[in-house]
């Protein structure tokens, strides 16, 4: 465990509020308050909660002091710029915890574990001196039976069992691919995933609508149901032009999710993990969410990635 635990209250009561802030200048965002939060915008139907499901509240506004993230009370923990030519085994896995022979969610990509079987014949990091690229191609029919005949090869990087942490600032600066089918996605998982599953996506991201980011907190609720009501589509018609920040505050019972340094989306709650949890980059290939890869797809397909940060409060 790492510092700045606290346990939450365990009360079946729950209060779940999503607040996006859009259009604001800092000087709007700092005054929010004073201006009985003109500048915010509750769009709680779209939250599309389930009213059969009384773990979920849309709730109602709620000020957001300090939106502005600011890391001069932080310091840093976890670090990779990426600027060797090859991962640090000491920082990162090449294959989730399940292992690569486990699908998930329909997707077509086989994850190649390249620290561990550098021989494979394909290797999904690739390396300038300046940023890591992720990269999803196409299999070659010599290498689909050891893919086991999934039709994509990608990467995954994992800090499982290396680097995990418990409330504090998480962030990372990527560029993220275009076209039908490509998923690629910044998240967290609960160190014993096997106990308890909560998943928080800093980002998540459907190559064929390049004008939204998605951001996503699922929780495992009362009845041992995933719940995932917690998806917000945040129009950012940027994201796939150039390179972003992609930012998590995550404190006792509130994650607060910023895109370059912008708040803009917020969950408070019980329901807010507060178990460790570690870091998850990838580049998944079609699935339940994004359908299909399209024929326009081209291969190969990038995630770029210039660093991830995780930071925690000073004492």
């Amino acid at each position: 465990m790492n510092k700045h635990q606290t346990a939450l209250s365990t009360s079946a009561a729950i209060c779940l509020v999503a607040l996006l802030l859009s259009g604001c200048g800092e000087s709007d965002l700092l005054s929010l308050q004073e201006q009985e939060l003109e500048a915010a915008r509750l769009e709680s139907g779209e939250l599309a909660a389930d009213p059969a499901n009384p773990d979920v509240e849309n709730g109602s506004q709620e000020d957001v002091s300090n939106p502005h993230m600011e890391l001069s009370d932080y310091e840093l923990v976890f670090a990779d710029d990426f600027r060797d030519d090859s991962l640090d085994p000491s920082k990162w896995n090449t294959t989730l915890s399940w292992g690569p022979d486990l699908l998930i969610h329909d997707q077509l990509q086989y994850y190649v574990d390249s620290q561990t079987n550098p021989g494979f014949g394909y290797d999904p990091f690739s390396f300038d001196g300046e940023q890591l690229s992720i990269l999803a191609s196409e299999t070659p029919e010599s290498l689909r039976a050891s893919a086991n005949e999934q039709p994509w090869l990608s990467g995954v990087l994992t800090t499982a069992g290396k680097f995990d942490f418990q409330y504090g600032y998480v962030e990372a600066r990527m560029q993220v691919p275009q076209g039908q089918g490509v998923w690629p996605a910044f998240w967290m998982l609960g160190s014993d995933y096997t106990d308890v599953k909560p998943e928080l996506y800093v980002m998540e991201f459907d190559g064929s609508r390049a004008e939204s980011i998605f951001l996503n907190y699922r929780y495992e609720d009362e009845s041992g149901q995933i719940n995932d009501t917690l998806r917000w589509e945040e129009s950012f018609v940027a994201a796939a032009t150039g390179f972003h920040q992609y930012g998590v505050a995550w404190s006792p019972g509130e994650l607060l999710f910023y895109i370059d340094r912008q708040p803009r989306y917020r969950i408070i709650g019980e329901r807010v993990a507060s178990q460790d949890m570690y870091l998850i980059l990838n580049l998944a290939m079609g699935g339940v969410w994004p359908g299909p890869v399209g024929q326009t797809t081209g291969s190969p397909v990038a995630l770029v990635i210039d660093y991830v940060r995780a930071y925690q409060l000073k004492e």
